[in-house]
Formats: C-alpha cells, sequence, structure tokens
C-alpha cells in the first residue's frame, strides 16, 4: 500500500491535487504546485509530500499555483484538509478574484460596518455575530480582487 502512495504521488510530477468544495459543488479542481490558506490560527502553506493536517479555516484569500501561473480565490470559512498528494478545502462558499463585483462589495463591507458600529448590546450578540462573518467575507473577496491587481 505505501508503494502505490510513493508511485502515485511519483507520477504526479510533484503536485498537490486542490479541491475546493462549497455545498453546490467544487468550485476548484487542480493540480498545483503549492497552496496558501488561511486558517484561524493565520495563514499557511502547502506543497506536495505535506505531512497529514486539518485545519480551521476563516474567511481570506486561497492562492495557488499550477504550471508557473498563480490563482486567487476568496473562501468564507470552512475547513482544509492536507496531505502528500492533495489538498481539500470545504467552505461555505468561494469566488474567483476575477469574478468579484468590487464596487459592490465596498459598498456592501460600508454598510456592514455602520450596522456593527450602529449595533447596541452583548459583543456576543448572534446579529453582531453575522455582520462580523459578512464583513469577513465581504473584505476576503476585496482583498482577492486586490491581490489579482483589481482595485
Amino acid at each position: 500500500m505505501a508503494e502505490e502512495t510513493q508511485q502515485s504521488g511519483a507520477t504526479r510530477g510533484g503536485v498537490i491535487r486542490l479541491e475546493v468544495v462549497t455545498p453546490v459543488g467544487a468550485a476548484v479542481r487542480a493540480d498545483v504546485d503549492q497552496v496558501e490558506a488561511p486558517s484561524v490560527d493565520g495563514e499557511f502553506g502547502v506543497l506536495p509530500g505535506h505531512l497529514p493536517l486539518l485545519a480551521a479555516l476563516k474567511a481570506g484569500v486561497v492562492r495557488y499555483r499550477s504550471a508557473g501561473k498563480s490563482f486567487v480565490v476568496a473562501v468564507g470559512p470552512g475547513f482544509a484538509e492536507a496531505g502528500p498528494e492533495a489538498m481539500s478545502i470545504l467552505t461555505d462558499r468561494c469566488v474567483e478574484s476575477a469574478d468579484v463585483d468590487t464596487a459592490a462589495a465596498r459598498a456592501s463591507l460600508d454598510e456592514v460596518t455602520r450596522q456593527l458600529d450602529a449595533l447596541q448590546g452583548s459583543v456576543d450578540s448572534a446579529e453582531r455575530g453575522e455582520l462580523v462573518r459578512s464583513a469577513e467575507w465581504l473584505q476576503a473577496q476585496l482583498d482577492a480582487a486586490k491581490e489579482s491587481g483589481r482595485n
């Protein structure tokens, strides 16, 4: 069994299989050279041959490189599982940087920020938590667009 895994990795030419899966299906499916993702404890990278890893993700930017080209997507919170030959990201949402409507995201982020500033009550309220999650998702989209050269 271990020989099969090693041979499979060797025939893949030093790449790992990346899948970003949302409730509506696979958003990304590619053989990549490397991946960077936003965990709740900070960003981390995965290269071929990575030791097994399970991480909770926060909304943010996932960067990956395939065949010498760099790609950027915004993801919502979720989980990542990585190993020597594959990395799977399970998230509630994913958008490619080219598909981000930056004007709408900026306007929505401004509105959510105003709502957060005006919110009275407990710091741990459900309403505050939902607004914070919305702000993090909107910021992730704007960050992805910016990293791909879109302002």
